[in-house]
């Protein structure tokens, strides 16, 4: 196969799978084993975040522009983001090695797809608050999530750093149990993915300056291709997975993550 052929198939898979909750991490490794390519490859990761990064950034930019006042209201949210990350900061400071040890393994891949599935299904018996009511044209104004939640949210943000544990599904289960209305589970998910994307960006571009001064023309033609490509399919996959959660889909998620994790265990039997 071409590998411009396989980095579009791999950056389709990342737009995809890194905000549906079936996770990212756990289909790049198996994708990248079954293609045979990009294994390791820092610099690629790099490229394909920052078009998942910008898809993000497109669908919430309304939200964006009003935290960026810095106004008491916008300060307050943006400092349940800031809990809601600290867990997966200390996480990916204190377990980076063990956590880049598991990432070439198939097999603990399709162990976090299962348990995915485990997560996305609990959510039927979870209680949401009610809708907030209002105009759906009506401004965004930004509430505090309290810190506990927050925190909660944020520890199984940090469990889903491991290949297969779906961020988005983490993060969204744990926000309906801890009561938020769907569409802001929604919303904090993913405003929650813009500081750990970011994160995981300067992670990378630690390990990987010495290959950007090394890519040709030809291969950054490619590359940008790719990360155009994540940057489309993203916001697709992010409009679905909050129309799933606000329409209560969320769960059927699930099915998928069990399918393609109990398929890749008897594969590698």
């Amino acid at each position: 196969m071409p590998e411009f052929v396989s980095m579009l198939i791999l950056a389709v898979v990342q737009g995809l799978t890194e905000f549906l909750p079936v996770s990212s991490s756990g289909h790049l490794v198996l994708f990248q084993a079954l293609l045979g390519t990009r294994e390791g490859d820092v610099f690629f990761d790099v490229i394909l975040h920052l078009g998942t990064l910008g898809s993000v950034l497109v669908v919430y930019r309304r939200e964006a522009a009003r935290l960026l006042r810095l106004d008491r209201p916008a300060l307050g949210y943006l400092a349940s983001l800031a809990v809601g990350t600290l867990p997966a900061v200390a996480v990916g400071l204190l377990a980076k090695d063990a956590i880049e040890a598991v990432f070439a393994s198939p097999t603990f891949a399709a162990a976090g797809l299962l348990l995915t599935a485990a997560v996305l299904v609990s959510t039927r018996a979870a209680r949401p608050a009610p809708a907030v009511p209002g105009r759906t044209d009506e401004p965004w104004e930004p509430r505090p999530v309290a810190s506990w939640r927050a925190l909660v949210i944020g520890c199984a943000q940090a469990v889903a750093i491991l290949p297969g544990v779906s961020r988005a599904g983490s993060t969204i289960a744990a926000s309906l149990w801890t009561g938020l209305e769907r569409a802001e589970a929604a919303r904090f998910s993913f405003l929650l993915s813009v500081p750990a994307i970011l994160g995981a960006l300067v992670l990378h571009l630690a390990d990987g300056t010495g290959r950007a001064s090394a890519v040709s023309p030809t291969e950054l033609a490619s590359l940008a291709a790719a990360a155009v490509a994540a940057f489309a399919v993203g916001l697709l996959a992010i409009r679905w997975t909050a129309l799933a959660v606000v329409q209560a889909h969320f769960w059927k998620f699930s099915g998928y993550c069990l399918v393609v994790g109990v398929v890749v265990l008897l594969v590698l039997r």
